[in-house]
């Protein structure tokens, strides 16, 4: 059985007392779910008694359904023994923050010992999102669950570079091995139209939703490249404002589907006025809107660069660093990424015509010392995507 590093986190923090809730966040379909099974049995080995609580029905339960699994966690830890309380899909109740919230302060009174330890997931990441912020502060740890990167779909399932630039992100593809447009039907059945129609909706005004439908479209149609607001406003067939494309922008952001970056300036202030590049989550997320396979992929130098260029957006992305790009009328850098005091800039090429000469002179510019090259000409696509990017700083 395969253990991503964050289930592996996880199964250390709660084999020991500890008074903060254990949220798990992520996009749709990534296994936090799975993970949670996973934790239970590996903490069920270990002598901790373990209660698994799922509000995935076609009803949601009442409220008071939290307090009842609460309470049985809450007995068996004051009769000595580790309990580990975990809830699935508890966004689908009303009210549930409220009554977590409650619970928690509660057990703050009790030995750390003698409280359960709870665990709680949800396939809607904006709808746990609002919980947190409206009632839970400070009492809880985030622990991210991003998109597969593709050292993970390699060592679990095999999968190599090409197939993870056009399938990659979700480990269902292991379900539909020799039937990717199978797999790239349930991507846009499964994972997009309920982030789009349900997820989005039901927690944020959104005045034009076939606006930010065709916005999430034009992102896959153009990954990992720089568009104007005003430009983009221009292709889309709904009337809108600039505001307007600017805030979708944002919601698909939250939903783990299309991030925007902004263009890099040392002066912070001048960051967040410039034109977007738009990195898209998932690579299969890129092909199940444009019907890309493996074939098309290795017909189109231009589609590979492209896709090459997004897949190591996203691995940078999910690794938690502040990324940019930079531009100057002809004269470009991919990617610039910064994580405290530390910067470095990284361009992207599937050729050998990238040079780290240009590189190294125009990070001079910026006053960015380390540059490095992803490619034939420097840190092999596959061995960057599969390796920490941190490192690099």
């Amino acid at each position: 059985m395969f253990l991503r590093n964050q289930t592996r986190d996880l199964i250390s923090r709660l084999g020991r007392p500890g008074p903060l809730l254990q949220i798990l966040t992520g996009p749709r379909q990534v296994g936090k779910t799975t993970a949670i099974r996973q934790i239970l049995d590996a903490l069920g080995k270990k002598g901790c008694s373990k209660i698994f609580a799922t509000a995935d029905a076609i009803a949601a339960p009442p409220v008071k359904w939290i307090s009842e699994h609460w309470d049985k966690a809450a007995a068996r830890a004051r009769a000595g023994k580790p309990a580990i309380l975990a809830f699935d899909e508890l966004q689908k109740i009303p009210g549930w923050s409220e009554i977590v919230k409650k619970r928690v302060d509660q057990d703050s009174r009790k030995p750390p010992a003698r409280r359960p330890r709870v665990i709680l997931s949800g396939s809607s990441a904006l709808m746990i999102e609002r919980g947190l912020t409206e009632s839970l502060a400070g009492r809880f740890e985030l622990i991210r669950f991003p998109h597969w990167n593709l050292a993970e779909m390699r060592e679990a399932f095999g999968t190599g570079l090409q197939k993870y630039l056009v399938l990659g992100g979700y480990p269902k593809l292991r379900e539909f091995r020799s039937e990717p447009e199978r797999f790239l039907e349930y991507v846009k059945d499964s994972i997009i139209e309920p982030v789009l129609s349900k997820d989005i909706l039901l927690l944020h005004p959104v005045n034009k939703p076939a606006l930010l439908r065709r916005l999430f479209e034009f992102a896959c149609y153009h990954p990992a490249e720089m568009v104007s607001l005003q430009k983009m406003l221009g292709q889309l067939t709904d009337k809108g404002n600039v505001t307007t494309i600017a805030d979708y922008l944002n919601l698909l952001g939250k939903a783990y589907l299309v991030v925007p970056i902004q263009k890099y300036s040392p002066e912070i202030l001048r960051i967040r006025g410039s034109s977007p590049k738009l990195i898209v989550m998932a690579q299969a997320l890129v092909s199940a809107v444009r019907d890309i396979g493996q074939a098309e992929l290795s017909g189109s130098p231009k589609l590979y660069g492209r896709l090459a260029e997004n897949a190591v957006g996203a691995h940078l992305l999910k690794a938690g660093l502040d990324l940019y790009y930079w531009r100057d009328r002809d004269e470009e850098i991919d990617f610039i990424v910064r994580k405290g005091g530390k910067t470095a800039a990284i361009e992207v090429g599937t050729s050998t015509d990238k040079t780290a000469g240009t590189l190294r002179r125009l990070a001079a510019r910026l006053n960015i010392g380390n540059t490095y090259i992803v490619g034939p000409a420097g840190i092999p696509l596959e061995e960057f995507l599969s390796g920490s990017p941190e490192q690099l700083l």
